[in-house]
């Protein structure tokens, strides 16, 4: 269940903290190279199976997808895109208007998500904005080692079988 995002002080403050957290990550991951890049993802997943504790990993895994970003799309989150991608992976509903980075928001907590190895999906309004959405963010996914999938009206069984067997799969409504 979402729920919209009523932003109290110590609320706002702690997301502030968080983004702090992630940026503090910049600049040594911005010396990485991309091997090192996917290692440390590789990392986040065997943390993650131990502790299973999404809050532990977050800042660095939104460092890892912000940097992967700049090297694949040529495209940085911004502070308060990071802050969006906190308020959806706590389950937050946050406006934001055409021209944002709504889509580039969204790789944010669904990289984090992803790193569980249970599957993740980004469900949109139709086939065009899913095919769009998975075309042009696969190579940012796949940087981090992650597979996509693409779930299309037209697809059999067996293509959907595969597509859903992906870490982050693109569907519709």
């Amino acid at each position: 269940m979402f729920n919209f995002f009523k932003p109290s002080t110590s609320d706002f403050n702690s997301v502030s903290r968080e983004v702090q957290k992630i940026n503090n990550f910049e600049t040594e991951i911005q010396n990485l190279s991309d091997a090192q890049i996917q290692e440390r993802v590789q990392n986040l997943i065997k943390q993650y199976k131990v502790e299973q504790d999404f809050d532990s990993i977050l800042a660095e895994s939104f460092a890892l997808t912000r940097e992967a970003s700049k090297r694949t799309l040529g495209l940085r989150h911004f502070d308060t895109q990071l802050m969006g991608g906190i308020l959806l992976h706590k389950g937050k509903i946050a406006e934001m208007k055409t021209g944002e980075g709504k889509t580039l928001v969204a790789t944010l907590p669904v990289c984090l998500n992803a790193i569980s190895l249970k599957g993740v999906h980004v469900v949109t309004a139709n086939d065009y904005l899913a095919r769009r959405d998975q075309q042009s963010l696969s190579q940012l996914y796949r940087f981090l080692g992650l597979s996509v999938g693409l779930i299309q009206e037209n697809m059999n069984s067996s293509e959907r079988r595969r597509n859903y067997a992906a870490d982050i799969t693109y569907v519709t409504n």
